[in-house]
């Protein structure tokens, strides 16, 4: 038997975990284990003199611009399915092309 994150053999000597998920593990390989199979979900924050956890708002931010690029790739995906519908012989520009073609366009005069 083999332990699941290593891949070395389980020796009857040392110390494994058995996991719920049922695969056994290395005493020092539990850690990596659960990162990589459970993913549970972290926050990074302090704990004040109360004992009162504060989520930093650094974690906050950076979620919800993840959230907003998801959405951007949606609905530049959703564009692209649009296009691919329309004929032949109509041109599609997608707001990332019109970006750059307002860059590399040459100033109006």
């Amino acid at each position: 038997m083999n332990c699941a994150v290593c891949g070395n053999p389980v020796l009857c000597s040392r110390a494994i975990f058995h996991c719920s998920c049922g695969v056994f593990v290395h005493a020092y390989c539990w850690e990596k284990h659960i990162a990589q199979a459970h993913q549970p979900i972290f926050e990074i924050g302090i704990i004040d003199l109360n004992g009162e956890f504060i989520a930093n708002k650094e974690e906050e931010e950076v979620k919800n611009q993840e959230e907003e690029q998801k959405e951007e790739h949606e609905t530049i995906s959703e564009q692209i399915d649009l296009s691919a519908e329309q004929t032949p012989g109509e041109e599609v520009i997608l707001p990332a092309a019109q970006l750059l073609d307002e860059e590399t366009a040459p100033p109006a005069e």
